[in-house]
């Protein structure tokens, strides 16, 4: 008898995080994937880390799905969208090898300094330095 070859993790990250905010929000994967109108095979190689970096069409529905931001999903699947940044987990996971305890530190800590300076939720914690009206283009690459 033939054994059947285990398929290679490839993605890990990005498969536990969609997995984790599907499940969050109590949606089965059955509904998840009648949701998004991908196939089943697709859906579930996805959430187990198969696929090293999934369509970006493919990314889109399951973002809508999941109610996440497509960037958060690009970050970890290893594309760079520009102009636009991923939430602070989903870029943690994708850009450092971290246990979920120290994401979930980070994020509290993170969490702490929006209370203790009143920043909204959909505001960055530091939000990028003001740019002088009199730098140039030159100045800023140096």
């Amino acid at each position: 008898m033939k054994r059947r070859k285990t398929p290679e993790i490839k993605n890990a990250a990005l498969g536990e995080f969609i997995k984790a905010r599907r499940e969050s929000l109590n949606i089965t994967k059955a509904e998840a994937i009648r949701r998004s109108g991908l196939d089943y095979s697709y859906w579930v190689k996805l959430e187990a880390g198969i696929y090293q970096m999934p369509s970006p069409k493919a990314l889109d529905l399951v973002a809508e799905v999941i109610e996440a931001k497509p960037a958060d999903l690009y970050a970890l699947a290893g594309y760079r969208i520009e102009g636009e940044l991923p939430n602070f987990r989903p870029y943690l996971r994708s850009k450092y090898y971290l246990p979920p305890e120290a994401i979930d530190q980070l994020e509290s800590y993170f969490n702490f300094l929006r209370h203790q300076y009143g920043i909204p939720e959909d505001q960055p914690v530091f939000p990028p330095k003001p740019r002088d009206e009199g730098e140039t283009e030159e100045r800023r690459a140096s």
